[in-house]
């Protein structure tokens, strides 16, 4: 089978692979496996877009993409061969193109999230004070139940007054907690590309779909971590009250808030040991999907 072929084939099952792996039943049991699937997912599609249309305008050369793009650089000055016609340079271009679309839109993304995050701390650094109640946190004098981590190098973890108020000393350390979590496994990095995704593709309802459910994934994965440091009924506790409050993160920062009601339910139930295995196998076929956009930029197909 031509690298095109390979290429091709391995997009489609990206593409089958999304509606399967956004209605597992396994991904709640198991954040982290989950995410790591998406991630590998994705980075599987671009570059298979990438690979396909580098394959189909370099196939006259008949070799693997890298060496194939070196030699049609040396081309450029001493004449294309006859084979390079006006549809394969036109290949080639989008291969260039959505090479260079994918990284500058997330340095965009990027650079627009640090801005709100530096104006997020320049406020804090006016208003916040801190308080031997909630150790290590910001406290914004506010009646309103808030808490949300500022990610960065040096991570700032904020609640308001009425967050101290309505919670006993066990809830509040469960929310604490929970936003160290995010802050220490750098959440914010992992939803970079998926954010990049959706404004790549700002009318697709799949890349909305998609950006939700990893947000939903890591803030299960750090209730998980909440969890093993706190007791379950804190954090239950906590995020009833939260529910109840109305609480939306401001932008660019990781809040408590998301699909309160999904996480309760979840943290309510037992951890299902028989969809275990299922994520064995996500992961096992995301890798092996993955495999093959990667091989064939260096090996013959």
């Amino acid at each position: 089978m031509s690298a095109v072929a390979h290429l091709a084939v391995t997009l489609v099952l990206c593409l089958f692979a999304v509606p399967p792996l956004l209605g597992a039943r396994w991904s709640s049991q198991s954040p982290g496996a989950a995410v790591v699937a998406w991630q590998l997912l994705l980075a599987t599609g671009v570059l298979s877009v990438v690979g396909l249309f580098g394959a189909l305008g370099l196939a006259p050369y008949d070799r693997p993409m890298l060496p194939a793009l070196g030699e049609f650089t040396e081309d450029l000055g001493t004449g294309l061969p006859p084979e390079m016609t006006l549809a394969r340079l036109c290949w080639l271009v989008a291969a260039v193109v959505t090479a260079v679309l994918v990284p500058v839109t997330v340095v965009v993304s990027t650079v627009g999230v640090l801005r709100v995050r530096r104006r997020q701390r320049d406020l804090l650094a006016l208003l916040g004070r801190t308080d031997p109640a909630a150790p290590g946190a910001v406290v914004v004098d506010h009646p309103a139940p808030m808490a949300y981590c500022v990610p960065g190098l040096r991570p700032r973890i904020v609640v308001s007054s009425g967050t101290l108020d309505m919670l006993d000393d066990g809830q509040l350390a469960a929310v604490l907690g929970h936003e160290r979590a995010h802050a220490r496994e750098r959440h914010d990095l992992v939803l970079v590309p998926f954010t990049a995704l959706r404004r790549v593709l700002p009318n697709s309802r799949y890349a909305k779909e998609i950006s939700a459910t990893v947000a939903l994934l890591l803030e299960m994965r750090a209730d998980d971590k909440a969890c093993r440091a706190h007791t379950r009924g804190c954090l239950q506790a906590a995020l009833r009250r939260f529910r109840d409050g109305g609480f939306t993160a401001p932008a660019g920062t990781l809040g408590l808030d998301g699909d309160i009601a999904a996480r309760l339910d979840r943290i309510a139930e037992p951890r299902r040991r028989q969809l275990l295995p299922a994520r064995w196998i996500a992961l096992t076929a995301t890798l092996a999907l993955a495999s093959t956009p990667v091989s064939l930029f260096v090996w013959p197909g």
